[in-house]
């Protein structure tokens, strides 16, 4: 009985103790270990960065017309706004 009862309590303390710092560093370092998936594709950074670059290029050439546009574009939203 008095072995049962010390078998509770310290079983009890390991919940604590799993609650409070979590479980064994040796089984965290087993799940939580990288593993290489072969179905997920590897990014090209080279070329994620010549994507980049061309929308950057895109949006600079595309700059002076919304320049030109916006007055215009401002003109019908104070008609809509009077009556």
């Amino acid at each position: 009985m008095e072995e049962n009862h010390r078998l509770n309590e310290q079983d009890g303390r390991d919940r604590f103790n799993r609650l409070m710092f979590g479980s064994k560093r040796d089984n965290e370092k087993t799940a939580t270990q990288p593993t290489a998936n072969p179905s997920q594709p590897s990014i090209d950074f080279e070329e994620l960065m010549i994507n980049i670059d061309s929308l950057i290029d895109s949006a600079s050439n595309l700059k002076p017309l919304f320049k030109k546009a916006y007055p215009l574009v401002e003109q019908l939203l104070k008609k809509n706004k009077l009556p």
